[in-house]
């Protein structure tokens, strides 16, 4: 797969194009192909909680930011497209369910499952997702206040009261474990909501993002114990919408690999991305 192909370039003449075809060694689309192969409007939401340092801010309602952000710009830069962006953050259920409906054209973070890769498009391998096109390796672990020496975790085994009640967002494979595990779910609006939830005391254990709990204030970490090891390692995907993909393949597929090369290399992650 190549990556980038600039938007705009002088047209081959047809002979030239011709002959160059039948070599094998196009390296240069004219403008109208790019055209073609770029789509004009890209609608792009992204998650309406922080999740540092790939999401940043805690208002709803303010413009995203973070390195999702300037990740997914860049790879629609490499990619070749200069496409209008329209960006926009959404409660996780309301971007999945906009996304399975082609409301929108990218749902920017999201852990693989069933549910994603049969209402939208991902890069896959056989029928699950391609470990060598995931972005950005993210674990989450048990949680719990820092003073709380009931509760206990091997890896096999959540040991503590009976009635003890797990936090969890409303991340499929992050409910998924605790369905299958048997566990009393504390559902959560939201990761942060689920973090405030622990806090309060509304719950006695939760799931969470390693990588956000590393980013809280010191005062807010000092609160919380961590149980080892994690319950679920997982690359994080860009899925797109099924029209999107049908209308700019060579579009998505240079997204999909500009996206794993920029998380790859923030995580200094040698692992090659799938061309």
């Amino acid at each position: 797969m190549t990556t980038a192909t600039p938007p705009r370039v002088c047209p081959v003449p047809l002979a030239a194009a011709i002959g160059l075809a039948l070599a094998g060694v196009v390296t240069v689309l004219p403008a109208s192909a790019a055209d073609e192969r770029c789509p004009e409007d890209l609608r792009v939401a992204v998650l309406d909680y922080e999740l540092a340092p790939l999401l940043l801010g805690k208002d709803k309602s303010a413009p995203p930011t973070g390195k999702l952000i300037d990740w997914i710009r860049g790879a629609i830069a490499k990619a070749g497209c200069a496409p209008r962006l329209q960006l926009q953050r959404l409660p996780i259920n309301r971007g999945r369910e906009l996304l399975f409906r082609g409301d929108i054209d990218i749902w920017g973070v999201a852990f693989p499952g069933a549910e994603l890769i049969a209402g939208s498009a991902l890069p896959l391998q056989g029928k699950q997702a391609d470990p060598q096109l995931g972005f950005y390796l993210s674990s989450y672990s048990l949680y719990v206040e820092a003073g709380n020496t009931q509760i206990e975790w091997d890896g096999q085994t959540l040991r503590g009261p009976w009635d003890m009640r797990v936090g969890v967002a409303p991340v499929p494979a992050l409910r998924a474990v605790v369905d299958e595990r048997g566990w009393i779910a504390e559902h959560g609006l939201d990761t942060q909501n689920v973090l405030n939830k622990l806090l309060s005391g509304r719950s006695a254990v939760a799931i969470l993002p390693d990588m956000l709990i590393g980013s809280q204030p010191p005062d807010v970490a000092a609160r919380l114990r961590k149980l080892s090891p994690a319950v679920l390692t997982s690359w994080y995907y860009a899925p797109v919408s099924k029209s999107l993909l049908n209308r700019h393949p060579q579009f998505v597929r240079g997204f999909w690999l500009e996206m794993c090369r920029a998380g790859r290399a923030e995580q200094h992650n040698s692992t090659p991305c799938h061309e």
